[in-house]
């Protein structure tokens, strides 16, 4: 007499997706941005995304495959489109497409990068259905009101900031401002060797340093005082 096999459940990807949703329901906003003078608000950052959905994409057998399908530039603000193919890892024919726009705002190269990110972020939101504690849209009583050009494109801009400051980089502090000065005297570099630094690196003070760029200032400091030595 043969040994009876298990049957194994087999699922498509619809399936699998309302397993995931039915173990997970809600995310917590995991960072503050500040705007000054009191002004802020929390938001649910892409990390704290990914390390949520990442094991049960796992766990349930789905792919997540992401496909940029247009970049716009507009200064420093970059527009990403990105389709997103849901895969069953089983049958790979068996899957759907979500597709998100999300913008990015950097001085240097990261625009496409924080674009991105913040429209994978919104689509496995949406997708699933994550509670995030935010105030329903709908839930807002207001009139609609005729404004002017000038005062659309300034909401725009406004809207922007307030959509997307996660993605914003923190900037150095002024203690941060005043090692810089230091290692400056201690090199015995002078304040325009600082100036040209900051420039070369494409800023135009340096309260406007990211504080993920800090070491790498402190480096072309020590790396100019080291050249002045040797001349």
């Amino acid at each position: 007499m043969g040994v009876k096999k298990k049957k194994v459940e087999v699922l498509n990807i619809h399936q699998r997706l309302n397993r995931i949703m039915s173990e997970i329901d809600y995310i917590k906003k995991d960072k503050s941005i500040n705007f000054g003078k009191g002004g802020g608000f929390t938001v649910v950052g892409h990390d704290a995304v990914t390390k949520l959905i990442h094991p049960l994409l796992v766990k349930h057998g789905i792919n997540i495959i992401p496909s940029i399908k247009e970049i716009k530039q507009e200064g420093n603000r970059s527009r990403v489109d990105v389709s997103f193919i849901w895969v069953n890892i089983d049958n790979p024919d068996d899957h759907f497409i979500t597709e998100a726009s999300g913008y990015g705002i950097d001085q240097q190269d990261k625009g496409i990068g924080k674009g991105w990110s913040v429209a994978q972020r919104y689509t496995v939101l949406k997708t699933l259905h994550l509670e995030t504690g935010d105030k329903d849209i709908e839930d807002d009583d207001i009139d609609h009101v005729e404004v002017t050009r000038e005062e659309n494109l300034r909401q725009k801009e406004e809207d922007m900031v307030n959509e997307f400051a996660d993605e914003v980089e923190e900037k150095i502090s002024g203690e941060d401002q005043k090692d810089l000065m230091s290692l400056m005297e201690s090199l015995e570099l002078k304040v325009s060797d600082v100036i040209e630094t900051v420039k070369e690196k494409g800023y135009k003070h340096s309260s406007e340093i990211p504080k993920a760029r800090l070491n790498e200032f402190r480096d072309a400091l020590k790396a100019k005082g080291a050249a002045h030595v040797a001349s």
